[in-house]
């Protein structure tokens, strides 16, 4: 018995392991990012976007305490493996899973058909319509928390105002990245807008 106990102790402390590190938290604001264990503050609001990763090796931290500019609430978080985002700007935020390189902002040069599509698309988003799991994209209001995907190993995610790096990390068993992109609503409307106006001139 002693043996078979020292045979599967290894084993148990391989599997806690795996569980250090199951969530991460990428919190978007529109100010300076402080965290320390339960604690999130955010000070010296800006107009721009400001980022932080947090690693959850906790699976009992399900919620922080937020001091949002002298504004405190409390913010959950679900305990499942998985990548969360969490929004403290002042605007919604709209993201999507980045399929066939499918990106708003990429300014490559558009046909009409194509023009017509992204100007479709993108006032749909931003009225927070054909959005779903389905569709690949989601919507984060303002302090609102929601979990993107369950594939940390794979995830690679781009925040509002940033454009794709070339040089991503590739997942370590050799398959591709799985690219998710964040907007903020005044990237999708400045972009709305200059896909309109070609659209138009070009129409």
């Amino acid at each position: 018995m002693k043996k078979l106990l020292w045979a599967l102790l290894p084993l148990a402390v391989l599997a806690s392991c795996g569980k250090s590190n199951q969530r991460k938290l990428l919190i978007i604001s529109n100010g300076n990012i402080t965290s320390n264990g339960q604690n999130l503050k955010i000070d010296n609001p800006s107009d721009g976007a400001v980022e932080k990763i947090i690693d959850l090796n906790d699976p009992n931290q399900t919620s922080f305490t937020l001091d949002n500019n002298g504004t405190k609430s409390t913010i959950e978080i679900g305990s499942e493996t998985g990548f969360y985002v969490l929004n403290l700007m002042k605007d919604t935020l709209f993201g999507s899973q980045l399929v066939d390189g499918r990106d708003y902002n990429n300014k490559e040069d558009l046909g009409l058909d194509k023009q017509k599509l992204m100007i479709d698309s993108l006032k749909l988003v931003l009225q927070g319509k054909n959005i779903s799991e389905a569709n690949k994209n989601f919507q984060i209001k303002t302090g609102q928390v929601i979990k993107i995907t369950n594939d940390l190993e794979h995830a690679r995610v781009f925040g509002p105002y940033k454009a794709l790096d070339s040089n991503i990390d590739a997942p370590a068993d050799g398959k591709p990245p799985v690219l998710f992109k964040i907007y903020s609503s005044e990237e999708l409307q400045l972009r709305l807008q200059e896909v309109e106006e070609s659209y138009n001139y070009t129409g």
